[in-house]
């Protein structure tokens, strides 16, 4: 069995699972998966995307939660849709475990919307809605663009909606109200834990943040919490 990550990411996992191979294309500049790939030299996330045939095959039990493709994004702009096809009839075929996706490409999702597995939760990574100035952390479309297309997402199917807000970066005072809308089952909340200088909100916003979300009844998974950097 595969274990090249470094943990299970969300505290609700109970697997991870990396069906695709190939180098992500967004390059985001705090990304560990990247570094941690390149660091170990594995071949498998070098090349173009494409599926991994000794993984595809896994099946998984009732009661499992899996994150899928938690070394890169199985919804890159660049993954062909029969890739994630595959992905989706091997998810199919477990069908009393849970899957969590998660993108920063959440308008991909609206290309699948009738061939969506009924047991995945449809994720997506929002580091902020700032729009003050551009956006140079990823090549991934601008986590407002994120929030606006996962609105749509949120109104075209059923399946549950979850967030991951990591690493934080500075946001608005409207913040919540895009997980509010767009009926979130759950938001995970966390700082950068690989010094990479990022932009911070301070804790105390953090953390109203968090309350803002639990009391319209969100579940909040809390990560890293922690003192802005330089404060």
């Amino acid at each position: 069995m595969e274990r090249t990550t470094l943990s299970k990411m969300f505290s609700f996992i109970t697997d991870t699972w990396n069906p695709l191979a190939g180098e992500c294309s967004h390059k985001c500049t705090y990304c560990w998966a990247r570094r941690f790939a390149e660091r170990h030299k594995f071949s498998k996330y070098q090349g173009q995307p494409r599926i991994d045939e000794k993984q595809i095959g896994r099946r998984f039990k009732a009661g499992d939660f899996v994150f899928v493709q938690d070394m890169s994004d199985l919804f890159a702009e660049d993954v062909p849709r029969e890739v994630i096809l595959r992905v989706f009839e091997a998810i199919k075929e477990s069908p009393d475990a849970k899957f969590l996706l998660l993108t920063k490409r959440p308008r991909r999702y609206l290309e699948f919307l009738d061939v969506l597995p009924e047991n995945a939760v449809l994720g997506c990574t929002v580091e902020t809605d700032w729009t003050d100035g551009p956006y140079t952390y990823s090549r991934a479309p601008h986590p407002s663009y994120r929030l606006e297309y996962m609105a749509k997402v949120a109104e075209s199917c059923t399946n549950d909606v979850f967030y991951s807000i990591e690493p934080i970066m500075e946001f608005s005072n409207g913040f919540a109200s895009h997980f509010r809308v767009n009926r979130a089952w759950a938001v995970a909340v966390g700082y950068d834990n690989y010094g990479n200088g990022l932009p911070e909100p301070p804790l105390e916003k953090t953390l109203k943040l968090i309350e803002q979300l639990e009391s319209c009844g969100i579940k909040v998974y809390r990560k890293t919490l922690r003192e802005a950097a330089g404060q």
